[in-house]
């Protein structure tokens, strides 16, 4: 009989399993690939290390940075973010600059971006506008001009949807508190120590990648008793009459397992696990469950012989680009890859029938460096290549799904022994240090130290957060 079973070896579901790992609570954390760290995982080719897409660690719970910096040790590198946006040829900083702006658009768009920002400014002030969804909100603090070049298209490719069927809730949390106004404003004064959190320029990172931070977390939880099965899928939860839970489980070589617990954390979908919930579950909630939706996550992953840039990562905006982002890990870290080589990521998305889903990996590498080579005029030549394929990556946060959402959240709190933790547990969509810090406030509340709720982090609407021992 285990105290806890934890699904899902990601940074919520290891963070919870540390936090239990410190009493007498037997813990069994079950994960279904081969690796830790969820979508914050390093994968390992031999000599070539990528993570699944760009990862940087600031955050402003000053309980969770001391936790990650504790983990890593030396380990952890400070680095400069660069990031920028690729739209039509040309770059733009991210954040935005004037001065970057005026020559990327040129005179006469520049002007007419900040037109269209007065007149959008001008109808929030009188009332006129409404902020229903994602496209009314970027607009009422960046006008039209700008949210037609710069948000549309990308955040488009991203969900798959229209901008006006994503929740406003959504950019409020991404850039909350930059509009073009407060870009302007520290692009001209970098020093003001009341940035916006989308505009803090360092962050820490793991030395060999986002995945040693959970590597790490894997030893020390292994070391301190906790359980972790690796390539094992849980096919069925089943709360007994006694309260207790058996937990059915599939490892690789196809054996099934069952074992019984008092509690279950998941950090698996939230769709995935009430699939599997044996038992009876109302029809409103599996109806609500049923109307929301996961983007998947493909990451075409490419060691070069040259540099092409010196961003952490770039932004494709460009309409006749299909993928959305690129990061160069040798640009978080230089021990990422070996000298004169350079590891790539480059990102695509997707849903589950979609055609790029069910390509082979060596088409999807094929159109990966055939678009990279559209991007960069320069000659390279691929030392490896490799895809990774995650299902129910991005929960989509459409408008109208907080109904369905709490509808969910009000069945899982008659359950009284099962607790959602982390993004897809949560269908939230969130950084990792808040995917830490749920699964920490879960293994805090089931320890009764607290009146510890999971589902209250991240409801400021932050993302990007600081803390002010690195501005």
């Amino acid at each position: 009989m285990y105290d806890v079973v934890i699904i899902g070896a990601g940074p919520a579901g290891l963070t919870a399993a540390y936090e239990l790992s410190k009493t007498n609570k037997k813990v069994l954390v079950i994960e279904k690939k081969h690796q830790v760290g969820g979508l914050a995982e390093t994968k390992i080719f031999g000599d070539y290390r990528y993570d699944i897409g760009p990862h940087r660690f600031f955050t402003k719970n000053q309980e969770v940075y001391d936790l990650f910096l504790d983990v890593l040790g030396d380990d952890a590198v400070e680095v400069n973010r660069k990031t920028r946006i690729l739209f039509k040829g040309s770059y733009f900083d991210y954040p935005l600059t004037p001065v970057n702006a005026l020559f990327g658009l040129g005179v006469f768009e520049s002007i007419s971006v900040g037109f269209s920002y007065v007149f959008a400014r001008l109808k929030s002030y009188s009332g006129i506008r409404k902020i229903k969804n994602f496209e009314d909100w970027v607009v009422d603090r960046f006008g039209r001009k700008l949210f037609n070049n710069f948000f549309k298209n990308y955040t488009e490719k991203v969900w798959g949807i229209d901008c006006k069927d994503i929740g406003s809730d959504w950019a409020a949390q991404r850039i909350k508190g930059l509009s073009l106004s407060t870009a302007i404003k520290f692009a001209l004064f970098p020093n003001s120590k009341k940035r916006p959190k989308t505009l803090v320029d360092k962050f820490y990172y793991p030395r060999l990648g986002a995945g040693m931070l959970w590597e790490k977390f894997e030893d020390l939880n292994s070391a301190n008793g906790v359980e972790i099965l690796k390539e094992s899928t849980v096919n069925k939860i089943a709360v007994k009459k006694n309260s207790e839970i058996e937990v059915e489980f599939e490892n690789k070589n196809g054996e099934i397992s069952r074992v019984l617990s008092k509690n279950i954390f998941f950090s698996n979908p939230l769709l995935e696990f009430i699939k599997i919930f044996n038992n009876e579950i109302p029809q409103k909630v599996v109806d609500s469950a049923n109307s929301l939706n996961y983007r998947n996550h493909i990451s075409v992953h490419l060691t070069i012989d040259k540099k092409l840039f010196d961003d952490n990562w770039i932004y494709i905006h460009s309409p006749n680009i299909s993928m959305a982002r690129i990061a160069d890990f040798t640009n978080f870290s230089s021990e990422m890859s070996k000298e004169g080589t350079y590891p790539l990521t480059l990102e695509y998305f997707c849903f589950e029938n979609d055609e790029i889903w069910s390509s082979s990996n060596e088409e999807i590498i094929s159109f990966g460096i055939k678009e990279l080579k559209n991007i960069f005029s320069e000659d390279f030549n691929v030392i490896h290549s490799a895809v990774s394929r995650n299902a129910k990556a991005y929960p989509v946060i459409q408008t109208g799904y907080q109904e369905h959402i709490e509808n969910i959240k009000e069945w899982l709190s008659r359950q009284n022994n099962i607790t959602a933790i982390g993004r897809s547990g949560m269908f939230k969509y969130n950084n990792q240090d808040h995917a830490m810090a749920t699964g920490m406030y879960a293994a805090r509340h089931l320890l009764g130290l607290g009146e510890f709720d999971p589902w209250e982090v991240n409801v400021d609407g932050e993302y990007h957060e600081e803390i002010s021992k690195i501005n």
